[in-house]
């Protein structure tokens, strides 16, 4: 290339598309309260107060959310920096301290799950430096529509705010955000039921930063009133744990055998190091809790007896060892139960862990942008405290040796049971069972039960053999059961004696079918079955493939069955022994049902 002229340009960022997948990324709708409970708290709120309604002036009873907090508001440039993406502005110390000098809000993306609407409106007050108060009231109309409209004309033309302002005096600070016609395919996301919900899990409002002995806002009250509900429900700060239950002699006179759905306890690790990294700290805290004690503090849990409804989740969907950043859990599909339980052990943990070093997605959802090498220190972290602290506590290793206990005395018990209901089951089949008896000269009387598998098949032969010697033209060498039951015999008409070639396999079945899959037909002198329900003709293959029909013909008054060889495949024919047509025809055993 010859020398040129050296240009210079900047990247064009194209903001309309940026905006619009940053608003989808919110696919949970409720994360509208996470962000706005987070700022709020960021910005020295100690009271909030949540509702959502359906408009009832409007045809299509749109949707309706609105969120006050009684924060230090938004200045002139926090009021900007809301309508703005990535602007985030510094607050004072005294309003952003917290146990890492940090406060949640600090990508400036979480607003902008307010914009899937028809109408965004936002009044504040805030202080100026005078002591004089800023007030200022401001509207979007349609930005997620005006963001699909501008990305399909090919247009990087954001939906414009309007707002006006003025200069007030003696007048309380806080911000009110209103989204009217929030767009969500399912409204069942906003009855207050699931709400509370989420916000008592997934939410600032929902840490567990309290296990910590993080107080900063402990006294803190949020008034929430979602769909459905007439009034407004106060919550506390927090997320809700059960107090500690662990006496188990005083469990078991009380439950009885059912005491471990009630047990309790807790475990807290607060600021462990992490090999490698050892400016980073993580925050555990572990609870082991029985199903009743979780139905009893949340109402969200499908029971017994109540019918489920959509909002209702099982223990199995809700409970594990959750991942943290600002002592906020995130979505359940996040949990890293493998670190510390196997199958389905982790439904009793109730259990966090804490990093303010994770990385997490624009939306919150995952922390997935996390160092791999350090999420393999925190888990190698986790399970040594699970192992070397948890399990080795003496709270634990009683609560495990009763459980396991328990566990060996069911087994027992299940095991004498299931003997006894074999019993019970085995006497009735006896009672009807049917049996056939020969009797000959000097010898007792034999009975014969009639088989109900392939062992049994081969007992009645082993005793008819014994009994009348002869009636078969095979003598057995050597039983298997490995695979099927088979024999390994000798014909009696055959010279040679005991040489490896004389030597062949017969087979005992219950019924005779249409394949053998054990044998082929060449090592097979016959086949011992207690009946044969295959019509004449009947086409059968062994385990080679190769393929023989059966045919059924009598000689003086006894039923002969022959498997034959095909005319292009040297070999003699098979016979099938079926037992119960010999023993009928030939020692006049008839099977009978036994008299109770």
């Amino acid at each position: 290339m010859q020398t040129a002229e050296r240009k210079k340009n900047k990247p064009i960022i194209k903001y309309v598309p940026i905006f619009r997948e940053i608003v989808r990324n919110f696919t949970d709708p409720r994360e509208i309260f996470r962000e706005a409970i987070s700022n709020s708290l960021d910005h020295g709120a100690t009271n909030i107060r949540i509702k959502v309604y359906e408009e009832a002036k409007r045809a299509d009873k749109e949707l309706v959310i609105v969120i006050w907090d009684n924060g230090i508001g938004l200045s002139e440039e926090r009021f900007h920096a809301f309508w703005n993406l990535s602007d985030s502005p510094e607050l004072t110390d005294e309003i952003s301290e917290t146990k890492r000098g940090k406060r949640v809000g600090e990508k400036g993306h979480g607003t902008k799950t307010y914009w899937k609407c028809r109408v965004l409106e936002v009044e504040s007050i805030s202080k100026k430096a005078d002591g004089s108060s800023w007030h200022v009231c401001s509207e979007m109309h349609e930005p997620i529509n005006s963001l699909l409209k501008a990305d399909a004309v090919m247009k990087d033309e954001l939906p414009d705010f309007e707002w006006t302002d003025q200069i007030e005096q003696g007048k309380e600070t806080f911000t009110g955000i209103t989204i009217r016609g929030y767009q969500t395919d399912d409204k069942e996301y906003f009855r207050h039921e699931a709400v509370l919900d989420y916000i008592l899990w997934f939410t600032k409002f929902g840490s567990v930063e309290l296990e910590f002995n993080i107080d900063v806002h402990k006294n803190k009250i949020l008034e929430l009133q979602g769909l459905g509900k007439d009034k407004p429900e106060h919550i506390k700060f927090g997320h809700v744990f059960p107090p500690v239950s662990n006496n188990i002699q005083k469990l078991k006179s009380q439950w009885k055998d059912s005491w471990p759905n009630y047990y309790v306890n807790k475990w807290v690790y607060a600021s462990q190091t992490l090999e490698g990294y050892p400016g980073s700290k993580i925050d555990i805290v572990f609870y082991l809790e029985g199903d009743s004690v979780k139905r009893d503090y949340n109402q969200m849990l499908s029971r017994p007896g109540r019918t489920k409804e959509r909002w209702h989740y099982t223990v199995t969907e809700r409970y594990g060892l959750y991942v943290c950043k600002d002592y906020i859990p995130l979505d359940p599909s996040q949990r890293v139960n493998e670190w510390i339980a196997e199958k389905s052990e982790y439904t009793l943990y109730h259990a966090f862990v804490n990093c303010q070093d994770f990385y997490l997605t624009a939306n919150r959802a995952s922390i997935g942008n996390t160092d791999g090498n350090f999420l393999v220190k925190v888990e190698q972290a986790v399970q040594k405290i699970f192992r070397e602290r948890i399990q080795s506590d003496l709270h634990y290793k009683a609560y495990q040796e009763e459980i396991d206990y328990m566990k060996q005395q069911s087994r027992i018990e299940r095991t004498e049971a299931q003997e006894k209901s074999d019993i019970r089951n085995r006497f009735n089949y006896a009672k009807t069972k049917r049996v056939g008896k020969y009797s000959c000269l000097d010898k007792p009387t034999v009975v014969l039960m009639e088989p109900r598998q392939e062992a049994e098949v081969l007992i009645i032969y082993s005793i008819v053999s014994a009994v009348k010697p002869g009636l078969f033209p095979f003598r057995i060498l050597d039983y298997s059961t490995s695979a099927g039951i088979d024999a390994l015999c000798i014909l009696e008409s055959g010279s040679g004696g005991l040489e490896e070639g004389n030597l062949r396999y017969v087979e005992f079945k219950k019924a005779l079918t249409h394949h053998f899959r054990d044998h082929t037909f060449s090592r097979l002198a016959g086949v011992v079955c207690w009946e044969c329900n295959l019509e004449n003709g009947a086409e059968i293959s062994d385990l080679a493939g190769s393929k023989r029909k059966l045919r059924k013909t009598s000689k003086n008054g006894e039923a002969i069955y022959m498997l034959l060889a095909p005319p292009d495949v040297p070999g003699s024919h098979i016979q099938v022994y079926v037992l119960k047509q010999i023993l009928a025809d030939k020692l006049g055993i008839k099977f009978e049902t036994p008299i109770a």
